[in-house]
C-alpha cells in the first residue's frame, strides 16, 4: 500500500536520515493549490527532539514554492503531541471525522498559506 501511495503522481515524500537509519518521514498529495498532508511519523527513539517540526516546515516550505493556497490533514483525536506540533505552526481545528481510524475519530486541521504580491509582480511570502 505504501509502495502504491508513493508512486501516485500526486505524491510527494520525503525522508529524514540519521546516517543511513530513516528516523523519520511525511509527505502529501497535491492537487492543484491544494494540499493534504498524508503522512508524517518519526522513529519513537527520535521523538521530542525536533525531528517532527523539521519535517513539517520543511513540507510546508516545499507546499510554499508551489504555490499552495491551503493545507489540510486528519490527526486521531487522541494524538495530542501531533495536535499541539500542528497548532504551533499555524494549523486549526475545522472539523471531526467520525470513527476515521476505524475505532477512533480524527480531528480535521487546516492552514491557509497566502502568498503575496511584492515588487515588480515577483511573490513574496508574507
Amino acid at each position: 500500500m505504501f509502495e502504491r501511495e508513493i508512486s501516485l503522481p500526486i505524491s510527494h515524500f520525503f525522508v529524514v536520515k540519521d546516517d543511513s537509519k530513516i528516523v523519520g518521514y511525511g509527505g502529501y498529495w497535491q492537487i492543484e493549490s491544494e494540499t493534504h498532508l498524508i503522512n508524517l511519523a518519526v522513529h519513537p527513539a527520535y521523538r521530542s527532539r525536533g525531528v517532527g517540526r523539521q519535517i513539517l516546515n520543511y513540507l510546508i516550505d516545499c507546499m510554499s514554492r508551489q504555490k499552495i493556497c491551503r493545507i489540510l490533514l486528519e490527526v486521531r483525536q487522541s494524538n495530542h503531541p501531533a495536535q499541539q506540533l500542528y497548532a504551533s505552526v499555524g494549523f486549526k481545528v475545522t472539523g471531526q471525522r467520525r470513527k476515521y481510524y476505524t475505532t477512533e475519530d480524527a480531528i480535521l486541521m487546516e492552514k491557509t498559506v497566502e502568498v503575496s504580491v511584492g515588487v515588480a509582480g515577483k511573490e513574496t511570502k508574507p
